[in-house]
């Protein structure tokens, strides 16, 4: 890509709450998230379950309800324009065509009363007008095969309980990518698949995967992410806590955050000692620290890491790093 060339999407500055039912109090979940994708570009977002991973991801094509997500501010810009700045109406255009999503639990997001075949060609028949029922069924049957499964023409007749959960999964990616969209959302699509089959559904998603397009791939596992990411964003409590491409990432993370996580992989044990573990959890939203959000699960934490918030700043290497002991 050329240093002229336009990010298909840019991220900037990102704030989400959420409403308390209760209280009706707002709260921030999500503060100041910013990141890039670039066309032909798969950007991993790793972290803890918590983290706000997926609803930075589902702002994008204002699939979060609202009430209770609340947009305070920041910057969606696909291809240019600002989505959060368009009514829903026309944000319609953009769902399936030009975003697509494919999500993690393939039974809550596949209707269960409707036959394979119908979701796919009512999807194909909404955003192209032109295109007849007949030949909406020879697309879908065609992107069935090319997802891998054995008997397309069966499966179209099936109803989803029909299926086995790593069908389903590739159901859901052929329904996402048969619309070829520029930009492709998968929020933890491997997560309740097996390993043999998790691996088959991410090499499919390498195969299928356009030069044309971007990726974000959500996920907690960094086994995921060192098989599929081209760059990496970490977040940690509402926050991304470090950006670098996957290579320099893998080379030695600068976060300690980061860091841990990658610790904590067993590929990184001594053979006889204790895996580590990383102490802790991740804090609600509205119970962050005032200083570093990771201060107090942190083994390198200054007295200074408790009191001042941390700005995400460019390292002379230019990954990004929220943390002023990075180097």
């Amino acid at each position: 890509m050329s240093a002229q060339a336009q990010p298909l999407l840019q991220v900037r500055n990102l704030t989400i709450a959420f409403e308390n039912d209760e209280t009706r109090q707002a709260v921030t979940t999500v503060q100041d998230v910013s990141f890039e994708v670039n066309r032909g570009e798969i950007l991993c977002v790793v972290g803890e379950s918590g983290c706000g991973k997926s609803v930075s991801s589902m702002c994008i094509p204002r699939l979060l309800p609202s009430p209770p997500a609340k947009i305070l501010g920041g910057e969606i810009l696909f291809e240019g324009v600002d989505l959060l700045k368009l009514p829903i109406a026309k944000i319609r255009a953009y769902r399936g065509k030009k975003i697509g999503v494919i999500f993690q639990d393939p039974m809550t997001a596949l209707s269960p009363l409707v036959r394979i075949g119908d979701q796919i060609v009512e999807a194909v028949r909404i955003h192209d007008t032109e295109i007849s029922k007949e030949g909406a069924r020879a697309k879908a049957l065609a992107w069935l095969e090319k997802v891998g499964i054995q008997n397309p023409t069966l499966a179209m007749r099936c109803y989803p309980y029909e299926l086995s959960g790593g069908m389903q999964q590739r159901v859901m990616i052929a329904m996402c990518l048969i619309l070829e969209p520029q930009l492709i959302i998968a929020d933890e699509p491997t997560t309740a698949l097996d390993v043999t089959i998790q691996a088959q559904v991410l090499e499919l998603m390498l195969q299928l995967h356009s030069k044309d397009s971007g990726m974000i791939f959500i996920t907690h596992d960094m086994g995921v992410v060192y098989k599929m990411a081209d760059r990496v964003a970490v977040m940690y409590a509402g926050q991304v806590v470090e950006q670098a491409p996957a290579a320099e990432f893998f080379a030695g993370p600068k976060h300690p955050y980061a860091r841990a996580l990658l610790e904590a992989l067993p590929s990184h044990a001594t053979r006889g000692k204790t895996l580590r573990a990383i102490p802790g959890q991740v804090p609600s939203p509205g119970h962050y620290a005032p200083g570093c959000r990771f201060s107090d699960r942190c083994d390198c934490a200054r007295e200074a890491c408790a009191t001042t918030p941390p700005d995400l700043r460019t390292l002379p290497s230019g990954r990004l790093v929220r943390c002023p002991f990075a180097e």
